[in-house]
């Protein structure tokens, strides 16, 4: 459920974005210093997160970043943001959301992806927002569904493989005439977490 927001501070009960300036040097630092850095929308072993990991940086940095922290610790525990601001078309992309911590990846996910959706409508005014999902990460996209985001088809090849075959891309989004239904459908959802346990596993098509 949401507690607080604001133009540049948003948290659930468990989960908090901070807006970040640049690329924060002391965050970007700690994230890359950890070996379990990943990115929560691909398949494993697509490309070095080395390269992926400074891609979201260039993009956050140019849209809008924010670092991902727990509520009741105040770990700052990934980073997520915006791959792209579009005022004229009035729509944005999510970024990636990638995360050191050896947490419940469902719970952050749908945390991190309701405060998005929520800053993207009721701050940036946009029209559409939308997220570009590895196709074989069944789980997660059973789960964005879940929170009201419409599955609107299939990108071929659209995550590039490092020597190895491309991954496909499910185009997931929400519009502004849904938000205020999907808004309390999502709260309905961070408030009975058990949900997630009765989500498929994350499963090859």
């Amino acid at each position: 459920m949401l507690t607080s927001a604001d133009q540049t501070d948003l948290l659930t009960d468990r989960i908090r974005l901070t807006r970040t300036a640049g690329r924060a040097p002391s965050l970007i630092a700690g994230l890359r210093a950890s070996r379990t850095l990943r990115p929560l929308d691909r398949g494993p072993g697509d490309r070095a997160n080395d390269a992926l990991f400074e891609a979201t940086l260039d993009q956050v940095s140019a849209a809008a970043a924010f670092a991902i922290e727990i509520v009741e610790t105040g770990d700052p525990i990934g980073l997520t943001g915006f791959s792209a601001v579009e005022p004229a078309e009035r729509r944005v992309t999510f970024a990636p959301i990638w995360t050191v911590a050896r947490i419940d990846e469902a719970m952050l996910v749908s945390h991190v992806a309701h405060l998005l959706t929520r800053y993207a409508f009721d701050v940036l005014a946009v029209e559409r927002a939308e997220t570009h999902l590895d196709w074989r990460l069944r789980r997660t996209l059973d789960l964005y569904t879940m929170l009201g985001f419409r599955c609107e088809g299939r990108l071929r090849a659209y995550f590039a493989g490092d020597g190895g075959a491309s991954a496909d891309a499910a185009v997931l989004s929400v519009v502004r005439r849904e938000w205020p239904s999907l808004q309390r459908r999502q709260r309905a959802v961070l408030a009975r977490e058990e949900w997630g346990c009765r989500l498929p596993s994350d499963r090859l098509p």
